[in-house]
């Protein structure tokens, strides 16, 4: 069964294509690790985005998605697989749409066309609340794993969001071998850890969730710092995930709760880039290519609300320029609508 369904609206992916959180008490952050040990139900989390819910260009990275879906642990083993952590296996689907700055014309020295989708594996780790004291506690996250990709033709990604253009008189695609980057395998590790902290701050909980990120592999080589910050009503034993290709904060599947519950967050993250597939001509380098800039930067701010089995989230995610010949950085929007099967 899955308990909470990520509905990704499919016409914003064509156009351009949790803290476990401990509220209420210290009490609740038992409450919260057990949940999230002894659930039996799939947790949904996906979020689709687009340069056109941002800043409103079409350009750079335009649009995509991505999909997970969370097993605990309980719904594949009866024995837990480490003392003092729940455990969970996450599937996850994703797929972008990157063009040039302007997608009517075919230019050097610009980003080039790519497409990508990709299935990852990995292992996700939360580790027992430690309790401060005064209804604070903190927590390690962990995540681990595996995704394989590919890029390029033939995928019809470019065709797809080309046909809903058309549909809405918007400029197509102009692709030729020069500009468009060549279909290829990529396979990548990530890992990451944050140190979830949390605390009361009158009615409301608020969570500093300070991590570290590396990627190494064929698509990307990177390592990225950065903190968010999570204040608000809905954080009762929410999962949170992230893209990996916009740096979005993904909320995931929460309790039960009636009424209306919401969150707000903001955070950023820091980042060095030694490799990029996406512009450095591809894994084997022989397509086009432009100069990275290696050192690049990441802000968010996001607002979900929940009405009992249905919540909607949206953020704002700028990103810093990624290549040396473009001229300013982008504003991208990511929205998710869940509902319980």
């Amino acid at each position: 069964m899955i308990s909470r369904s990520s509905f990704l609206f499919g016409t914003m992916l064509a156009a351009g294509m949790s803290t476990i959180a401990l509220a209420d008490g210290a009490n609740d952050g038992e409450r919260t690790f057990n949940w999230i040990s002894e659930t039996d139900e799939v947790q949904a989390e996906g979020i689709v985005w687009n340069d056109h819910l941002g800043d409103g260009a079409d350009r750079w990275k335009t649009g995509g998605l991505t999909q997970s879906f969370v097993f605990p642990q309980s719904m594949l083993s009866e024995e837990p697989w480490f003392d003092h952590h729940a455990a969970a296996v996450e599937l996850q689907v994703r797929g972008l749409l990157i063009t040039p700055d302007n997608t009517s014309a075919v230019g050097s020295g610009d980003r080039p066309y790519a497409q990508y989708l990709a299935l990852g594996g990995y292992l996700r780790l939360w580790g027992q609340p430690d309790y401060l004291g005064a209804g604070f506690t903190t927590q390690t996250e962990d995540r681990l794993g595996i995704e394989l990709g590919y890029q390029g033709e033939p995928l019809p990604l470019f065709e797809i969001a080309d046909a809903f253009h058309r549909v809405g008189n918007m400029p197509t695609t102009t692709r030729t071998d020069a500009n468009t980057l060549d279909g290829e395998f990529l396979a990548n590790v990530e890992a990451r850890r944050t140190l979830r902290m949390h605390g009361q701050l009158g009615p409301h909980d608020l969570n500093v969730a300070p991590f570290a990120q590396v990627s190494a592999g064929m698509r990307e080589n990177s390592a990225r710092v950065g903190t968010d910050i999570i204040l608000g009503t809905s954080l009762e034993a929410r999962t949170w995930n992230y893209d990996t290709g916009i740096g979005a904060l993904i909320p995931g599947g929460a309790k039960y709760r009636e009424g209306i519950h919401w969150a707000m967050w903001i955070g950023g993250d820091i980042g060095y880039v030694a490799s990029d597939a996406f512009l450095d001509g591809g894994f084997s380098g022989n397509g086009p290519s432009v100069s990275r800039t290696p050192v690049t930067a990441r802000a968010r701010a996001g607002l979900i609300y929940d009405y009992e089995d249905v919540s909607f989230s949206f953020s704002l995610n700028w990103l810093s320029a990624e290549f040396e010949t473009q001229s300013e950085g982008q504003m991208i929007g990511a929205l998710q609508v869940e509902f319980a099967l």
